[in-house]
């Protein structure tokens, strides 16, 4: 006689067991995908995951939509939609969250540690995680190095800004300010962790079309002028297993920036021995080495909208080697090998591909973060070809009026 099948009732594991089972999960889409089984498991277990994730793989937050271009005029973009689309590789599926906060007319300053770094049309600059919709302030850009006063009174010129290098003072308008004076923004690790966090970014000299360093902490109520004198930084990214923050400028120098909480800073340059000719530089940290990505641009005329638009045409990378004291040899990779490297307006990640199935290995993600076009795809470093995004087909090549595609790793703490 045959014996009776056995029927499992999965819905009434214990919750013990269910939570050591979503105790094993490293992607926070199949731990998604667990709560979703039944509604006694979405009960059992927490929102966010009980316990610490490793680095996602990004997801790309999209641009809001445009519902149309018209080349010769002016386009003001009004759109105050508050849901925002965002790109899962791993499940080649959107998402549509509610963000008001990142609605028009703030601008996205940049992305890290899973929270989106935003401003408004005021001083105001604040860090916001799309998924926990935890929301933690740094210091206004009333309060960053150089600026002289601010008056909402004042119109058109609301900020009066003194330059560090020449000390000449000159006006800004609110709208400049949000747009064109910071260049990049990131942290050191997630802003509500409960552990010191510090900001470091990128500001634009607009008298002398160079670039300045500013870091805060962000619990205080200021930013720091870095007293390094013509940078002209192009990116900046954290190390934390060093404790240091690395920026990169214009001819591949390097400098490395050891903040504390009494606003001290220790410096230390490398220049580079030789000029490497691009258009665009990153850092990265890649198994624990420093690199320097290199971008190429060209230029192209859109037919539909007779605007010229700046397209990628390709990717170089460098691992840093110090020649001698103070000097930087950039020696070329040929290969990441497994690894794939994530670049834009966030901070620059890289990643190993096998660890997240559907990536590929030895390739180069990115996003504009320069013209606001959709300068977005994957470069492959060994076969030296781009590969569009299925969210971003070869015809989306329209420019933004409104930000550029960013990356960000979803974090649900």
């Amino acid at each position: 006689m045959a014996k009776a099948e056995i029927q499992v009732d999965w819905s009434e594991i214990p919750d013990d067991i269910l939570l050591k089972i979503a105790q094993t999960l490293t992607i926070y889409s199949d731990y998604i995908r667990l709560r979703a089984v039944c509604s006694k498991w979405r009960i059992s277990l927490p929102i966010a995951p009980p316990h610490t994730l490793p680095c996602q793989l990004p997801w790309l937050l999209l641009p809001p939509p445009t519902t149309s271009i018209t080349p010769y005029t002016n386009f003001t973009v009004t759109d105050t939609d508050p849901r925002r689309t965002f790109y899962n590789f791993l499940t080649n599926k959107l998402h549509t969250l509610s963000l008001p906060e990142s609605s028009y007319p703030r601008r996205i300053l940049g992305s890290c540690h899973g929270n989106l770094i935003l401003t408004t049309g005021t001083p105001e600059v604040f860090c916001l995680n799309p998924l926990s919709k935890s929301k933690v302030f740094l210091p206004p850009l009333s309060a960053l190095p150089g600026v002289v006063s601010f008056r909402f009174s004042n119109v058109g010129r609301e900020y009066l800004i003194q330059d560090q290098l020449t000390g000449q003072i000159y006006p800004l308008e609110l709208k400049q300010m949000r747009d064109d004076f910071i260049r990049k923004l990131v942290l050191s690790c997630p802003p509500s962790n409960g552990l010191p966090s510090f900001a470091f970014g990128i500001t634009t000299s607009f008298l002398c079309k160079t670039t300045e360093l500013v870091f805060c902490n962000i619990s205080e109520d200021h930013w720091v002028w870095v007293p390094v004198s013509n940078f002209t930084a192009e990116d900046v990214i954290y190390s934390e297993s060093q404790g240091l923050f690395y920026a990169v400028n214009h001819v591949g120098d390097v400098g490395s920036f050891r903040v504390g909480v009494e606003g001290v800073c220790d410096i230390t340059i490398w220049q580079s021995v030789s000029l490497i000719p691009c258009d665009l530089r990153y850092l990265v940290l890649f198994n624990g080495e420093l690199m320097m990505l290199t971008r190429c641009l060209e230029t192209e005329v859109d037919i539909r909208t007779y605007c010229e638009l700046y397209r990628t045409a390709g990717f170089e990378v460098y691992r840093f080697s110090e020649y001698e004291p103070g000097r930087v040899c950039w020696e070329p990779v040929k290969s990441l090998g497994d690894g794939m490297v994530f670049v834009g307006e966030s901070a620059s990640l890289a990643l190993s591909a096998s660890d997240f199935p559907g990536c590929k290995a030895n390739c180069v993600y990115f996003t504009d973060d320069h013209c606001n076009s959709n300068d977005v795809g994957v470069f492959d470093l060994e076969e030296k070809c781009i590969c569009s995004l299925p969210c971003f087909p070869d015809n989306a090549s329209l420019p933004l009026y409104w930000g550029s595609p960013i990356w960000i790793t979803p974090n649900p703490h």
